[in-house]
């Protein structure tokens, strides 16, 4: 007589774990802004409406060497962009005290490209009160 009560009794405690834990997990998927929906993809005309290009550059690296290079920022939206140009002072400022912990050997790897890159978007976006830069391009990079 125990034994059917305790089985269906057990049932019952499986069943409500998992219908609570499908809820809440349901829940937590609809309300936790991480999980929102990525953004459409920019059309190439509309990545270069929020794109912000810094002047060439020419600054000293690490121990020896010069670096030349024109930097693009691509900003998440268009206030963002105006924000950017703004900034383009401080921006540059920091770019150069970036630059300069960085050696020519060290850029001229893919790792240390990165590291590069990864160290300017950081800095940016620090600076930045509202929006992100979402990319950071380097062109007519010269290092000597």
């Amino acid at each position: 007589m125990k034994k059917p009560f305790l089985v269906m009794l057990t049932l019952f405690v499986i069943i409500v774990v998992v219908v609570g834990g499908g809820v809440g997990t349901y829940l937590y998927l609809k309300h936790n802004p991480a999980q929102a929906k990525p953004a459409q993809a920019l059309t190439p005309a509309e990545a270069e409406a929020l794109q912000f290009t810094l002047p060439q550059m020419t600054t000293n690296l690490k121990a020896q060497g010069l670096i030349q290079f024109t930097l693009t920022l691509q900003a998440d939206d268009k206030s963002t962009a105006h924000e950017l140009a703004q900034m383009q002072n401080q921006i540059q400022d920091s770019v150069n005290l970036i630059m300069r912990t960085f050696s020519s050997n060290q850029l001229r790897t893919v790792s240390g490209y990165d590291q590069l890159k990864a160290a300017l978007l950081k800095k940016v976006n620090q600076m930045l009160s509202t929006g992100h830069v979402t990319k950071v391009y380097l062109s007519q990079m010269l290092v000597q």
